[in-house]
């Protein structure tokens, strides 16, 4: 609990806690209620109407499941027992007409432990929520990333296997034109650089999955996802050039989950723009639409999988809502990492 709301609490804690010995005080007295000595009233007061009687007890009670709901451990045992102590001082030094003094210390105490208890169970079950929504937000981001290990798996295989193909041709070549074999060498290290670029971006454990996949023809497969979500999608696709096949998955993946994303959540969307165009370092990848705003987490991760995509591949990520819809962007640079 932050400063900000723990500081008022202490202040009305301690408010409540005068107030009730005050109250006490004024009924049997002063000098018995500090010297702890039981006797008759001192004369009617407004605290012995009824509607004060119940309004008392049940402030305190509430205020000890508060401390136990949300203070700081250090903050709420001290506070629940000065709030069970005066409660239970009044509960004992105040004459009672309905209740032996017995019965409503004995009440009274029944009553702390059960808000104090009710306050401590709802801490562990929102303490535990959290776990558990924390817990599945890092398994979102690690099923992110091995995706992407799956998918740039391929392509450093690729790569590899090439460069493996020219060593050995050169290798064969070397013994009659040594010349021709050098010119071999910089396909080699051509390949061995991207390679290397790619497994930049890679984890090291991959699983099997059916993930969205890009062929060669990244725009056919953009127009066709937009044709089958179902949404009345406008695709505005202009890529001038090829893309990194890795690159290229992630472009319709993260095109594929926002639209998702607006299939769930954008109820009386009417038009989803999709923009997929190449600038001259990155891929720009946009997708809106204009249904009603709703909350960044609305239940599930694609979000969270969308974000750990473009950062490991080293680019720029915004979702939000708009004022009139919802907006996903994403820069991704053409060229991997070192």
């Amino acid at each position: 609990m932050g400063e900000q709301r723990t500081r008022p609490l202490i202040i009305v804690t301690a408010a409540l806690c005068v107030l009730v010995f005050v109250a006490t005080g004024q009924t049997i007295g002063f000098e018995r209620a500090l010297n702890l000595i039981s006797g008759p009233g001192v004369g009617e007061t407004w605290f012995d109407h009824p509607l004060y009687l119940i309004a008392e007890p049940a402030a305190v009670l509430a205020l000890v499941f508060t401390h136990a709901w949300r203070s700081r451990v250090l903050l709420a045992i001290p506070s629940i027992l000065m709030l069970v102590i005066v409660l239970e001082h009044a509960a004992f030094y105040r004459p009672h007409t309905m209740l032996s003094r017995a019965d409503s210390v004995q009440l009274m105490l029944l009553l702390s432990g059960i808000m104090a208890t009710g306050g401590l169970l709802l801490r562990m079950r929102e303490r535990s929520r959290a776990a558990l929504a924390a817990a599945a937000e890092e398994r979102a981001r690690r099923d992110e990333r091995l995706d992407m290990a799956r998918e740039l798996h391929d392509v450093v295989a690729h790569h590899v296997t090439g460069m493996l193909v020219q060593a050995q041709a050169a290798l064969v070549v070397a013994a009659q034109d040594k010349d021709k074999a050098c010119e071999m060498l910089p396909g080699i290290v051509e390949g061995g650089t991207d390679a290397l670029g790619a497994m930049s971006a890679m984890v090291r454990t991959l699983r099997d999955n059916a993930a969205a996949t890009a062929t060669t023809d990244l725009v056919a497969d953009l127009h066709r996802l937009a044709e089958r979500s179902g949404l009345p999608v406008c695709a505005n696709v202009e890529l001038t050039e090829d893309v990194r096949p890795e690159l290229g998955r992630s472009v319709l993946r993260i095109v594929q989950e926002a639209l998702t994303n607006a299939r769930k959540h954008a109820f009386d969307a009417t038009s989803v723009e999709v923009d997929v165009r190449l600038s001259s370092s990155a891929v720009l990848v946009s997708v809106v639409d204009n249904g009603r705003a709703r909350p960044t987490h609305s239940g599930g991760f694609g979000l969270v999988g969308m974000r750990e995509r473009v950062h490991e591949l080293g680019g720029r990520f915004f979702a939000g809502a708009t004022g009139d819809g919802w907006l996903v962007t994403a820069e991704l640079p053409r060229e991997v990492r070192a």
